[in-house]
């Protein structure tokens, strides 16, 4: 079969797409003609962590392995930069055995020297066998729609190209025709699913979920267009549509229910979202624009793997949890999960894989498959992480993730996902901790940081902050890990659940039409002003730097709004996402409270220069003082 290769090897030609067609056409002179295209896309991580140079050197390792797969008579030839075609004359048994060599080959660590380390590329192997009028054309293709197949599906590497592979094909390209037409015809709906704590029976989150209400084929779920948006990179405009949507309904939730504090909402972010550097930055332009808190957001992640590539990305969701949004890992205990991601990355919570419940509805292999699950949540709630299982369809399923002692659940047997307008009663939605006039004892019941994150809507992070600050005392185990006490933790949400009201209460209600007026005219100049009288000239910070200036604008044009109508609510709201928005780009606190302070108070003096506008100067400052007050509560 294989043997070692030399730099001028017979079964090589040089690597460029015309070659790839010359080979085949080659192959195909022979009996029993076969093409291969190894599928190496993933190769781009290699190149953005560590330089093209780096990707190359990689590409040229992946070559020689396939050299060396390959049996004798064989032809190595480019058809893209990364993707390979093998083209060979063997029985289709031996296509098939060939077909498995290679992905094991494509899938085995490869050096990268440059950055002294292994790499795993996600590599996938299309198998293309002649038929009678076939061409070196259709067998690129159908290789290459194999080879997709392939990085899709789960189970072996590889896939065989068959008669209807072109039909698929083309099936697909319309479908993401299609899809990108669809967020500019408005055809993308979110649905939401909640999520129950096991030990409360109580909804902790709410899982939005999207769907494509197609012209012609209905509804359809995730799972029938999501593959194809990630491919094609529409998964970027999809999540951030979906953000949007979300901080949209989530505003129009906390105005319909002021008195209430609601679970937050879950996001899924792919791999491709985090690649891009700026998520963390369209995260607060859209919890601005809606004018919501970011606690009000939770994100999932379904890729951890871009955390080991790009540290920016690292960073960002580090930010973002500082800003209390909570971060799980999506899919853990799937084929892409590490037990050293638990301590390492910035987390607060797992969501197991769906592979993990196959057991659990007694088709065999159960004993196995649960120790892991155990394992991995009783590692996980050591480090303070919560845990979720997802796809709870039975009763049987049920059950068993309530002895595993798992924090929360979700699926179709405790609700299906559903649109906002069926989700009527957010009676359901208010997070409560237990009765008051539960069972004596209960509220010395000590209860672990995850369930208390859950229980308050906010990060491990933020806990730990509100314990060290002393806000909730708290006791530490033999082990270390703390533990707070239930009554501690029912009074801290009632008082967490007044704060709202409260500040309503005392905020003006009624429009202020001067304060709009002078915000409409001169916002941007107060706020300039508000921002230079923070910094040495010969250093400006983030208020008076572009992206500051940048987001002045959207919180400006929100809070005139906001007191035109007079909705003090929407003023602070507005208000804290921009305060967010700051420190996420490096401003210290005192830097916050200090231009908020400094703005209110040169906004005032304008206003007090009108007989009729003294009233609003105080009121303005009332607002900038409550928002300053809020913004300090959640360091």
């Amino acid at each position: 079969m294989g043997r070692t290769a030399r730099a001028a090897d017979p079964r090589r030609v040089p690597l460029n797409g015309d070659s790839a067609a010359a080979a085949v056409g080659r192959a195909l002179e022979r009996p029993d003609a076969a093409v291969l295209l190894v599928d190496a896309t993933d190769v781009q991580r290699v190149d953005e962590a560590c330089g093209h140079a780096a990707g190359d050197a990689t590409l040229a390792t992946l070559e020689q392995r396939l050299v060396d797969a390959a049996p004798d008579g064989a032809e190595l030839a480019r058809l893209t930069r990364e993707q390979l075609v093998l083209a060979t004359a063997v029985a289709r048994p031996a296509a098939l055995e060939l077909a498995q060599a290679l992905a094991h080959a494509a899938r085995a660590p490869l050096a990268v020297a440059a950055a002294d380390l292994d790499v795993r590329l996600d590599a996938a192997v299309g198998l293309a066998l002649p038929g009678d009028s076939s061409d070196a054309a259709s067998l690129l293709r159908d290789a290459a729609a194999a080879a997709r197949a392939a990085r899709g599906a789960s189970g072996p590497a590889w896939r065989l190209a068959d008669d209807a592979a072109q039909e698929r094909a083309l099936r697909r390209l319309r479908l993401e025709h299609e899809l990108a037409g669809a967020l500019t015809r408005d055809e993308l709906a979110l649905y939401f699913q909640p999520i129950v704590s096991l030990r409360r029976g109580t909804v902790i989150g709410v899982e939005a979920l999207v769907r494509w209400r197609h012209p012609h084929r209905g509804l359809l779920g995730p799972a029938q267009f999501l593959p194809v948006a990630e491919e094609s990179g529409l998964i970027v405009e999809i999540g951030n549509w979906m953000l949007a949507a979300a901080c949209r309904q989530v505003a129009q939730w906390g105005t319909s229910h002021p008195e209430r504090v609601l679970p937050p909402v879950s996001l899924n972010v792919s791999g491709r979202e985090l690649r891009d550097g700026t998520f963390a930055e369209r995260f607060c332009a859209a919890v601005a624009a809606a004018g919501v808190p970011p606690q009000s957001l939770a994100l999932e992640i379904e890729d951890p793997g871009v955390l080991d590539e790009r540290a920016d990305a690292e960073e960002a969701l580090a930010a973002l949890r500082q800003l209390g949004v909570r971060i799980v890992l999506d899919r853990f205990g799937g084929a892409r999960s590490s037990l050293a991601d638990l301590a390492r990355l910035p987390i607060d919570g797992l969501k197991l894989d769906r592979s993990l419940l196959g057991p659990l509805t007694g088709t065999g292999g159960e004993r196995a498959e649960i120790a892991v699950a155990d394992a991995i949540i009783a590692l996980a709630q050591a480090l303070g992480l919560s845990i979720t299982i997802p796809g709870i369809e039975t009763d049987a399923q049920l059950a068993t993730v309530r002895a595993l002692h798992a924090d929360a659940a979700q699926g179709h047997l405790i609700a299906r996902p559903a649109p906002a307008s069926s989700l009527a009663d957010l009676e359901a939605l208010d997070i409560e901790l237990g009765s008051d006039r539960g069972v004596a004892g209960e509220s010395d019941e000590l209860l672990p940081l995850s369930v208390v994150a859950e229980a308050l809507g906010v990060s491990s992070s933020t806990v730990r902050r509100l314990a060290d600050q002393g806000v909730l005392p708290g006791t530490r185990t033999e082990g270390g890990h703390r533990r707070f006490r239930r009554g501690d933790v029912q009074r801290l949400a009632r008082e967490r659940r007044r704060t709202p009201a409260l500040r309503q209460w005392e905020l003006p209600t009624q429009p202020l039409p001067a304060t709009a007026e002078l915000l409409q005219d001169d916002g941007w100049a107060l706020a300039e002003r508000a921002a230079r009288s923070l910094y040495d000239p010969q250093y400006l910070g983030w208020f008076a730097a572009p992206q500051g200036i940048a987001r002045a604008h959207t919180w400006l044009a929100a809070l005139t709004a906001a007191v035109a109508a007079g909705a003090p609510r929407d003023a602070l709201a507005t208000t804290a996402a921009y305060a967010d928005a700051a420190t996420l780009g490096g401003a210290s606190a005192a830097e916050v409270v200090r231009f908020l302070g400094q703005f209110g108070a040169a906004a005032a003096h304008e206003l007090a220069r009108g007989r009729t506008a003294g009233d609003e100067a105080r009121a303005l400052q009332r607002i900038m003082g409550a928002a300053a007050e809020a913004f300090l509560e959640t360091r």
